[in-house]
């Protein structure tokens, strides 16, 4: 395989990106994903109720076509597209690899599955509008997604890590942290204390907040759907 660094990965990423949403008349936000699986690479669409018991010993799963994206009843509008998302990503790694000057087919399985999943959020945030809209909205996850409303707010705040600006995004879920990273500096999961209370004002108020404490200016927004009660956060250091 080719080597390449992580911003030519990036830039080949984006470049196919945006060509797809050209080629199909996609000009601005929000990119529907279930629409576009099925106009670029022919995809059958089916939604289906979500089945509570386990099959009866001996019933056969069901036979998909190749093409098929089985929604299940009650998946999330974010959730249905990030699948479709993925579809898309997926058709799209060799060419992306080609770009790289890698020769499809010679690639990891793993490593098709890592790069499907740094093409589906860029898909549905294209770095060209997802840069500009951000800034305009100040990096508020809720005002961002009055933009992109196909997109779930989890997925636009890691999509976060991607610009310029340096921060740490955390997801914590009943007050744990399950996820913390930075797109500037080493991240543990260890809160600061501005996170830490940022969180307590979230719960208290039950809406974003945000908190200066000891150097650090952390925001946080509650998730209102899932299963956990979601807080994301977004910090940074005030002398950056």
């Amino acid at each position: 395989m080719s080597d390449f660094n992580a911003e030519e990965l990036s830039e080949a990423i984006d470049r196919c990106a945006w060509e797809l949403l050209a080629r199909y008349n996609i000009d601005g936000p929000p990119v529907d994903a279930l629409q576009l699986v099925q106009d670029a690479f022919g995809y059958t669409v089916t939604f289906e109720e979500a089945e509570d018991d386990e099959p009866e010993y001996g019933d056969r799963p069901k036979r998909r076509r190749p093409r098929e994206l089985v929604i299940k009843d009650g998946q999330s509008p974010g959730g249905q597209q990030m699948m479709a998302a993925r579809a898309c990503a997926r058709e799209l790694v060799p060419t992306i690899l080609a770009k790289l000057g890698v020769v499809p087919g010679t690639e990891q399985k793993s490593a098709t599955t890592q790069l499907s999943a740094l093409i589906a959020p860029r898909l549905l945030l294209p770095t060209r509008w997802f840069g500009s809209v951000a800034r305009k909205a100040n990096n508020d996850l809720v005002r961002i997604q009055e933009t992109f409303d196909t997109v779930g707010l989890e997925v636009i705040a890691l999509r976060l890590l991607d610009l310029d600006d340096h921060c740490v995004i955390a997801i914590v879920d009943d007050g744990a942290v399950g996820l913390r990273r930075s797109n500037a500096m080493q991240a543990t999961k260890k809160l600061t204390a501005a996170e830490e209370y940022c969180i307590e004002q979230v719960i208290e108020h039950e809406e974003p907040r945000t908190v200066r404490r000891d150097g650090w200016t952390s925001r946080g927004w509650p998730v209102a759907t899932g299963p956990f009660n979601r807080i994301l956060l977004r910090s940074e250091p005030d002398d950056v």
